[in-house]
């Protein structure tokens, strides 16, 4: 015989209660009141002890939600605070951009970088502006911390920057303090490399390296990196000069594309 009418009335504390009155009533009415009370005492005992249970699965039942509500809320606030953190580091990148636009005499374009080149033997990024915002072949890129590389193909929304860290990319530049001329280029290493470097030129480690202006392509003062090691080869006439890029291409995210000279009031009014 089945009994599972009998299960909502055993899920209730307070029906038990009630099924327990109910049976010590019965009881009295069959048998003596001083032979009931032990019966009485153990119908007691047992449902104390089956409330006691019910109320232990409730407060796990409860327990378990809460922890699951408690984790669900705790997976949100590291989104947000990720997201918060994501914002504070763009405003930062931005401030800094903002400050190199005031400082550039030239006219700019604001561009984000979208992608990497696919090219296998050009290292290039993708930027989402491109001929329709007045970008060309051969503009100078920057960022906040100095020279990105330079444009070497466009399309309308899209424009393709071969970068400094490349085996083609090749800059006329200068050393800042001793205004000494030579070529920065790539030869696969983490650093660039400051050729044709004489050796009775004196080199401090530290020391800037721009961009010369002595080119078609970039204005004069770009910062390039610094000077991290000197050595001479003694067969050799010129420095053996390794410079620390001013850019960290790993984390590029905002430039700039040099889209010409800055106009003047004049100018602007004329045009």
């Amino acid at each position: 015989m089945r009994f599972h009418f009998l299960l909502p009335i055993f899920r209730k504390p307070h029906y038990l209660l009630l099924v327990y009155v109910g049976l010590s009533f019965f009881l009295m009415s069959l048998n003596p009141p001083a032979e009931l009370r032990g019966i009485r005492m153990g119908v007691l005992a047992l449902v104390e002890f089956w409330s006691g249970i019910q109320e232990s699965l409730t407060r796990r039942q409860v327990s378990r939600k809460e922890l699951e509500a408690l984790k669900e809320e705790n997976f949100r606030l590291q989104l947000s605070n990720q997201r918060l953190r994501e914002v504070l580091l763009e405003n930062i990148r931005l401030h800094r951009l903002l400050n190199l636009s005031r400082e550039l005499d030239v006219a700019y374009v604001s561009a984000r970088v979208i992608g990497l080149g696919t090219e296998r033997d050009v290292q290039s990024i993708i930027l989402n502006v491109g001929s329709r915002d007045g970008v060309g072949k051969n503009m100078p890129v920057v960022n906040a911390d100095g020279l990105v590389g330079k444009v070497i193909a466009v399309t309308p929304g899209q424009a393709v920057v071969q970068i400094l860290l490349d085996h083609n990319s090749l800059v006329s530049a200068r050393l800042q303090q001793s205004r000494e001329l030579g070529i920065v280029s790539w030869d696969g290493s983490p650093w660039l490399r400051l050729q044709y470097i004489p050796k009775s030129v004196a080199v401090s480690v530290g020391e800037p390296v721009v961009t010369s202006g002595l080119s078609n392509i970039y204005p004069p003062g770009l910062k390039i990196g610094v000077v991290v090691k000197v050595s001479e080869d003694r067969r050799g006439f010129f420095k053996n000069i390794r410079v620390k890029p001013a850019v960290d291409f790993n984390r590029l995210e905002e430039v700039f594309v040099i889209v010409g000279e800055k106009k003047t009031p004049a100018e602007k009014a004329a045009s």
